[in-house]
């Protein structure tokens, strides 16, 4: 079977953080649980180094809903209020979902399909007279530079790789793919 399309995997990526990030509660924390899981087993060392990156913004998320949103007091965290720290839970699970699924898709799509994906993605604004292979060069620039920084090279070399993006024709996979997409953003919407 062939791979799909990258465009098809970056729009079920969407379409599985829409649909886990608008639920509340339970579901919220039972899909955060299953994202989270699913990234660390497959994508371990994308999700660590994404959640490296943004625990001060975690951290922030907590003190700021926890403590500063006003609400029932709790007797054991003095300054934090239960409605604070709930607020904060259902937060900071909906930026776990969202570094999760960034990890799976950072781990599926390597830099030049990752860029041909949003290439394609970028299509409709070209009616707005927007240039999407302008988005794509930068794109691919930055994330040239990006992985040049980690390597500690220049990225000189990948240059010419990154800015010849794959070539990639729909096929049955991406049917099922959007077919997919489109159950979890009608389920989503009902729901």
């Amino acid at each position: 079977m062939k791979r799909p399309h990258p465009a098809s995997l970056i729009l079920l990526g969407l379409a599985v953080l829409a649909a886990a990030s608008s639920r509340d509660g339970r579901a919220l924390y039972l899909a955060s649980l299953v994202l989270t899981l699913a990234a660390l087993f497959v994508a371990g060392g994308h999700l660590r180094l994404l959640l490296r990156r943004s625990r001060w913004l975690l951290l922030t998320m907590l003190i700021m809903f926890g403590w500063l949103t006003p609400g029932t007091p709790l007797p054991n965290l003095p300054g934090a209020s239960q409605e604070g720290l709930l607020l904060a839970a259902d937060n900071i699970a909906r930026l776990i979902v969202a570094l999760s699924i960034v990890a799976l898709i950072l781990k599926v799509l390597p830099p030049p399909e990752l860029v041909a994906g949003m290439r394609s993605l970028l299509a409709p604004l070209a009616f707005l007279g927007v240039s999407r292979d302008r988005i794509a060069v930068r794109l691919a620039l930055t994330l040239n530079e990006v992985e040049a920084s980690r390597n500690g090279a220049t990225g000189k070399l990948s240059m010419a790789r990154m800015l010849t993006l794959p070539a990639t024709v729909p096929g049955m996979a991406d049917v099922a793919i959007g077919i997919l997409v489109g159950a979890v953003v009608l389920v989503t919407w009902l729901a």
